[in-house]
Parts: C-alpha cells; structure tokens; sequence
C-alpha cells in the first residue's frame, strides 16, 4: 500500500480522448502529479483501461508500480481523498476475459518486488538489441527494458555475460556472431511473455539459431 504522505505521480494507459477528459475531470480534484505522456514515465499508479501489452502497462509491471481501474480515480475524488489501492488493483476482481496469469501480473511484481528489494523485474539481465535508428518499437521496448532495471549493452562492446539477445531478424544474428555466440536470443513478444507468465514460456520462447 502506498503511504498516506507519498505524492501519486499518475499515467493513463488506454483510454480514448472522451473517457480520458472526463477521468481528468476527477483526477485534478485530487492532490497530485499527472503525467500526460504517451511514453512510460516513472509514475508511482498506472490507471490502465484494461490489461494489455502497451509499453506504460509492462513498464510499470516491470517496476513494481500500482495497475489501477479507473474507479480508483472516480472513487478516490468523490471521497475527497487517496483512498487504499488494494481493491483497485488490476486482478483483484477476477475477469474471465483474461488469462489467470495475465490478471494477477500487476499485482505479483509489485509484491515480489516490494518484498525481495529487488530494484526491477529485469534487474539480472544483461541485454542486446537490435540497432535501428529510428525504430520506435524498439525505442519502447527499451524503455520498458530500463523501468525492470535491465542493463543494455550495445552489441559492438558487448561482455561475455550477456544473458538475452533481443531480435527481430536473423540479419541481427550474423552481424554479431563473433562476440555473442553464447548468448540466449529472444523474440521481442518475450517481454510480456514474461511478465506474464505465457503458458509453456520456457519452450516456445527461447530461440536457437546455428551460427555456422
């Protein structure tokens, strides 16, 4: 739970313009900082529309941060004050629209993060991806990739203990087999595959290619 004195930095993930004014309408009646950005910021709540794979709700998954209904917001406002995130929180309310794992996601790395210490879900990964200037998918996996506390290398300086290759092409594969020819290559999906928690993960994630 989230201390009565800690100042929300709020973000919206999913919202259409419509629904997001008049959520914004009961936001600015509450004491706090709201982030109007489309890319993932350090906010401590996330008000997401539903569960998805956006970069704000896996950034946020990966940081541990509270994934809130929009209730959270209206509720809070007409009571005049924060109230307690806990029966708020993405999972709480069981939807048969989404997978068991997907819904108790926000609510489990929150709580193993909280509890371990542990600065971010990727805390352990050394990570390579794919150069492509411009690549805006792959500006958002990276940013998604920092909020879990991962450690990126370039691939040009990149150390024996690489623990995942990111790809998108075999091309990214052959340029770079001479110094990552140990390391374990990933399709992007893998990131929400792994917050996740997709069934069968460790079998239909991981990718072998030859090198030769």
């Amino acid at each position: 739970m989230a201390s009565g004195s800690q100042k929300r930095i709020i973000q919206l993930t999913g919202f259409k313009k419509q629904e997001k004014k008049a959520l914004l309408k009961w936001l600015f009646k509450l004491d706090c900082v709201f982030l109007d950005n489309k890319k993932y910021r350090n906010c401590t709540h996330l008000i997401a529309k539903k569960l998805c794979k956006s970069e704000k709700f896996l950034a946020a998954c990966a940081a541990g941060k509270w994934i809130l209904t929009k209730e959270y917001i209206i509720n809070s406002a007409e009571s005049g004050r924060w109230l307690d995130e806990t029966t708020y929180e993405w999972g709480y309310e069981k939807d048969t629209h989404y997978s068991p794992q997907m819904q108790s996601a926000p609510k489990r790395w929150r709580e193993e993060l909280t509890h371990s210490s542990a600065p971010g879900a990727f805390h352990r990964w050394k990570v390579v991806l794919p150069v492509k200037e411009g690549d805006k998918r792959m500006a958002s996996i990276r940013r998604v990739l920092q909020a879990g506390k991962a450690t990126i290398c370039s691939s040009q300086n990149a150390e024996r203990n690489i623990t995942h290759i990111f790809i998108n092409n075999k091309i990214f594969l052959m340029q770079n087999k001479k110094c990552l020819s140990e390391a374990r290559y990933y399709p992007l999906q893998y990131l929400g595959d792994y917050l996740f928690e997709v069934s069968e993960l460790k079998n239909i994630s991981k990718i072998s290619f030859s090198l030769s």
